[in-house]
């Protein structure tokens, strides 16, 4: 019982903790995008994603939306 217990805790902080780092990568976006010199293309993709990493984030979705902002990262060379 006490393992269910403390499992259950570690679940609860773990997605809390991924609930608050979201709004950090999309504050490290947001501070690089004006600085990026990407083809339009590109950077019309890092808008998407980075909009709907956003979208995620609100909708409770914080695995999906860090996937979203991790390749945003990764285009932008963050």
């Amino acid at each position: 019982m006490k393992h269910l217990v403390l499992g259950s805790m570690f679940v609860f902080f773990a997605a809390t903790a991924l609930a608050h780092g979201c709004p950090g990568e999309m504050r490290a976006i947001d501070a690089k995008m004006p600085s990026a010199t990407l083809p339009a293309a590109d950077m019309s993709k890092v808008k998407a994603l980075r909009e709907e990493g956003e979208k995620l984030h609100k909708e409770g979705k914080h695995t999906e939306s860090m996937k979203a902002l991790a390749e945003v990262k990764k285009l932008l060379g963050v």
